[in-house]
């Protein structure tokens, strides 16, 4: 329950950011949170295979007992946006999927980029093991290509401020798909060739989920700047609705038909993500955050 406070610093990013600049500031805080997300399989992989699972586990409590006192003096005070009691924010928060076609689209788009996501990341380590024999460790070390990708996230926010959040969007689902697509390539290659492949497509799905999910931000958060926070909790409901699907259909799939079903399944997400985005005929899908 806890871990979801990570994503509330993200609506806060953009309270303070200056007017104009809400996607790049928005971009450099995800670019944070996602290098976080994937350099920890780094580093778990490592410590994984040196001293065991539980010692990462207590390092991990360490590091965000240390987080929590640092963020305790260190961030600033925010003055409520609303006065309704927690029930009535909660109540709200239907309200307001019901009201904003365009949250839909943008939450609905990212989750099923996370399907992808997740699907990829949770059946990495077992198929390097079963099919390269390669431990943790090196599963791990693909979260650096994947941090490779997350970096040009704040480029991401700066294009949405300036062509449209929902035309970064697109282009990020088109890249997702794409670099879920060349794997198909796989059985094609040697094995060097394969672990390469794998780790440019890395690069580029991560590159492309990351700056949709930015630009997606971007997107709710312009619908009504008092219910920020609102807005977010309904996106990333729907996102790790999504990872969790992602991380349950990968691991089924990966039983029944091997890596190629990983790759159809991360594939298929891609696209139906890019349909929502391509089909979004709303006054928005067009204007720049600028103009708002």
């Amino acid at each position: 329950m806890m871990a979801t406070m990570a994503q509330d610093i993200v609506p806060a990013a953009a309270i303070l950011s200056p007017a104009g600049k809400q996607g790049k500031t928005v971009g450099t805080v995800m670019t944070g949170l996602l290098l976080g997300i994937l350099l920890s399989r780094t580093v778990s992989g490592l410590v994984g295979a040196a001293f065991g699972w539980r010692e990462m586990y207590q390092a991990a409590a360490l590091s965000i007992a240390a987080m929590g006192v640092l963020l305790w003096f260190a961030l600033p005070r925010f003055a409520t946006h609303s006065t309704l009691s927690y029930p009535a924010l909660m109540k709200s928060m239907a309200h307001l999927w019901r009201r904003y076609p365009e949250l839909r689209r943008a939450a609905l788009a990212q989750g099923f980029l996370s399907v992808a996501f997740s699907a990829f990341w949770s059946t990495l380590a077992v198929m390097l093991l079963e099919h390269f024999r390669m431990g943790s460790a090196v599963a791990g070390g693909y979260g650096i290509a994947g941090a490779a990708g997350a970096l040009a996230a704040p480029l991401a926010g700066g294009l949405a401020d300036k062509v449209g959040a929902a035309r970064v969007t697109q282009l990020g689902a088109a890249l997702v798909t794409l670099s879920f697509a060349l794997m198909f390539a796989l059985p094609a290659l040697p094995a060097e060739g394969q672990l390469a492949l794998i780790a440019l497509s890395a690069v580029g799905f991560d590159l492309g989920l990351q700056s949709s999910l930015v630009a997606h931000q971007n997107l709710v958060y312009g619908l009504e700047p008092q219910a920020r926070g609102r807005l977010n909790a309904l996106l990333f409901t729907v996102v790790f609705i999504g990872m969790a699907s992602g991380s349950a259909l990968g691991s089924q799939l990966y039983a029944m038909a091997g890596w190629t079903g990983v790759v159809m399944l991360a594939t298929a997400s891609g696209a139906i993500a890019l349909l929502i985005r391509l089909t979004d005929q709303s006054p928005l899908a067009s204007a720049p955050q600028t103009s708002r």
